[in-house]
This record gives structure tokens, sequence and C-alpha cells, in this order.
């Protein structure tokens, strides 16, 4: 789908949440993947979460743990929407990114 969020610093951790999903796809799912934007060289990429449970209201969560300590320009890309790469749309209503686990 290509969307990308906005770019932080991590510390090691990082945990996104959706609350309140809606698409127009049949499926009601989403893939979220972690990325690192290294300037003038591929991306490093990370491991894809699926997110169900935004959908009617909830919240899902993905949490990744294998990033490197003080990380910088760290973001998020949508793969897939209801299980395709091109055509539904997606819309959340609350996105949150925390960097700390000391809450989890």
């Amino acid at each position: 789908m290509g969307f990308e969020s906005r770019r932080w610093s991590d510390e090691l951790y990082s945990q996104i949440q959706f609350t309140d999903c809606r698409t127009d796809g049949v499926a009601k799912n989403t893939d979220v993947q972690m990325w690192r934007d290294i300037p003038f060289q591929p991306d490093d990429s990370y491991d894809t979460k699926t997110f169900t449970a935004c959908f009617g209201g909830g919240t899902s969560n993905g949490e990744w743990t294998d990033l490197g300590s003080g990380m910088k320009n760290v973001y998020f890309q949508i793969r897939k929407i209801a299980s395709m790469t091109v055509g539904p749309q997606l819309s959340v209503r609350v996105v949150s990114v925390d960097t700390t686990k000391a809450d989890g």
C-alpha cells in the first residue's frame, strides 16, 4: 500500500497501536511493518504484524523488540489492507507509538 509513518528515534523497543480501524475491503485486517530509514541506501526491514483487533472499535497492538539501541529514523509502513496490496483504503481513528517497555 505504501503509506509510511513519520520517523522517530527508538530505544530497542517500539509498540504501535491502532484503535478503531475501518476499511472498505471484505477482510478486516492490515499488515504493518517496521523499518529503519537509511539515507542513500536500502532501508532495513523488520518483521510484519497483522492487526485485526482494531476493526470494530478495538485496539490492535504490535511490538518490535529486535531494534538496535538508539536507532534513528524508525518508521512503520502499511503493507496490506484487507489482505491486498492495492485497492482497499484504511482509516484509523487513533495511532500511537510507544518506545518504552516500562509500561508492559
